[in-house]
């Protein structure tokens, strides 16, 4: 109980150290640079667990939910490629001429949902393929384009890897109120980070903004595919991706200096130094915690 108590004022002291950082210096950093610090954050807790001297139980229920987590993740994916024809080649050849317009030179496999019940999405662990539909193909060319450029830039990240791993963190610790939080915001990131390559192969920031805005209001009611990384995720997160979209010199509409304190500006944007500052903070805070748990 000592160590486990030890640990939870660690971590508790990590993530709202970390949080309140971001919200001073981050705000008007990038999304990729954003998205290492919530990656940070969702790692440490592991980490300074695993380092501590309930490693056993830590190892054993990360283990376990990871286990469960393939598990679940390839049947669901096996029934999905089973039900999933190869998209045709009049549609490959489309999503192909587009990446080459991207210059994406390794293509993804595309998958296609003659029954429209799926979102566009990227989907598999390790080897992500695409997912197309007919509502996703009767749209508008510059509609088509933003899809495509946002399902293709969250495969080449490896997202739904990204993703899955977020959610395992969230299903073991996420009762602790500040791991649930940074889940939140780390899926919010990763979906940011997306649109911000999107936009840029696409061309036009605002017109692939007005593209998701148009699809997330046709599809709100459908969070995606449970596999996958989709389009248009849940509506709570569509609003600040808009905004964002809109406005990139803008500060980050997530973000905001706690309790009222002055929003230092975009003058002082989360760079340089601070590109490493997540590192160092996760050194110490690892560091402190390995001491605690065996001075005391």
């Amino acid at each position: 109980m000592v160590s486990l108590g030890i640990w939870l004022l660690v971590v508790t002291l990590f993530l709202v150290d970390t949080e309140i950082t971001l919200r001073f210096v981050g705000r008007y950093a990038d999304p990729h640079l954003r998205l290492g610090w919530w990656t940070a954050l969702l790692l440490v807790p592991w980490v300074t667990l695993l380092l501590s001297p309930l490693r056993t139980w830590a190892a054993a229920g990360l283990a376990l939910a990871a286990a469960w987590g393939l598990v679940r993740h390839a049947a669901a994916y096996q029934v999905l490629r089973r039900r999933l024809p190869g998209a045709p080649e009049g549609v490959v050849e489309r999503v192909r001429a587009l990446a080459r317009e991207f210059g994406v030179r390794q293509l993804p496999e595309i998958l296609y949902d003659p029954s429209d019940r799926m979102e566009p999405a990227a989907v598999g662990l390790f080897r992500p393929a695409l997912v197309l539909t007919p509502s996703a193909l009767d749209l508008p060319e510059q509609d088509f384009r933003a899809v495509v450029a946002h399902e293709l830039a969250h495969a080449l990240r490896r997202d739904p890897l990204r993703l899955w791993a977020g959610g395992i963190t969230g299903a073991v610790l996420g009762w602790h109120p500040l791991i649930r939080r940074a889940c939140r915001l780390f899926t919010l990131e990763v979906e940011m980070a997306a649109d911000w390559q999107a936009a840029a192969w696409a061309g036009d920031r605002r017109a692939y903004a007005l593209a998701l805005g148009r699809w997330g209001l046709r599809r709100h009611g459908d969070h995606g595919s449970p596999v996958g990384a989709a389009f248009a995720t849940a509506p709570a997160h569509l609003l600040p991706r808009l905004h964002y979209l809109l406005d990139p010199t803008a500060a980050a509409p997530h973000l905001r200096p706690p309790l009222g304190l002055r929003d230092p500006g975009p003058g002082r944007r989360g760079s340089g130094a601070a590109r490493w500052a997540h590192l160092a903070l996760a050194a110490a805070y690892t560091a402190l915690s390995a001491v605690m748990t065996r001075v005391f």
